[in-house]
């Protein structure tokens, strides 16, 4: 809830600049920063709108279980390859650490940024996205690399497949991965498929690993599991637009869930 807030809030903010900056088309040279991109501890989610980019940067302490959320409306400066915001936005938080709820305190500030204190979002050279706050100078020794963005829910129902994949890192500090989960199948037979997945930004590809367990109704109405768990390989190519590429032989094009996870 607290997010949905918070990007209400930026909205708003998009809404009330536009008398000073016009509304961006997306350019070539801003495409290249609309990802995810991560640390261990940190996750920066950066998206495209129609006045401009809507960016978060969300840090977490694991040993305290408390965490500190920034979001920003930006634009891209075509001449210094960079996006500035001009609205910001600053809550603080806790977490339960059985439940992963969040609760928030109120926010430290949000509005519209002056001039000197726009922050600034940049790539290295070797792709690296760097992040500079100009409300409080924060940023300057954090880098974040590119994961791709695949967490949510995805489904293909003439397929009969359901997946889930999550990026792990922002509460596990010890841990730089997307947990995939697939099913796939009906109610006579189905797949279960558990891999872990990095990113490949080279590929465009999240390519993931784990173990596959088949299991067959029997004439009791319950599941046998027909042999040992299986090695088992899968890649993953997003398409925009709410799709993505499952790529098989024949390619499998799974849909975003909205609704999130099966009850």
């Amino acid at each position: 809830m607290m997010k949905k807030l918070l990007s209400i809030a930026l909205a708003m903010a998009l809404l009330l600049a536009c008398g000073a900056a016009p509304a961006e088309e997306q350019s070539e040279g801003g495409k290249k920063f609309e990802s995810n991109w991560a640390k261990a501890g940190g996750l920066v989610e950066i998206l495209y709108e129609e006045e401009g980019y809507r960016v978060s940067v969300d840090l977490f302490n694991q040993s305290e279980n408390t965490g500190t959320l920034w979001e920003y409306a930006c634009f891209y400066n075509e001449e210094k390859d960079v996006l500035e915001s001009f609205s910001s936005l600053k809550a603080c938080y806790t977490v339960d650490p059985q439940t992963l709820d969040r609760t928030f305190v109120e926010n430290e500030y949000e509005g519209i940024d002056d001039e000197d204190a726009m922050s600034v979002f940049s790539l290295t050279a070797d792709g690296a996205l760097c992040w500079k706050d100009g409300h409080e100078n924060l940023g300057q020794d954090l880098e974040f690399t590119d994961i791709g963005r695949f967490d949510g829910v995805w489904r293909n129902e003439e397929e009969e497949i359901y997946a889930e994949i999550w990026w792990r890192g922002l509460y596990d500090e010890e841990t730089y991965y997307y947990d995939v989960f697939i099913s796939r199948g009906g109610t006579e037979q189905y797949a279960n498929i558990s891999m872990e997945g990095l990113y490949s930004a080279e590929s465009g590809l999240l390519e993931a690993s784990g173990t596959a367990t088949v299991m067959v109704r029997n004439a009791a109405g319950s599941y046998d599991e027909t042999a040992d768990d299986e090695i088992f390989e899968a890649f993953f190519r997003n398409l925009g637009d709410g799709k993505l590429l499952w790529e098989t032989d024949n390619g499998i094009e799974l849909e975003y869930d909205i609704m999130g996870p099966e009850s």
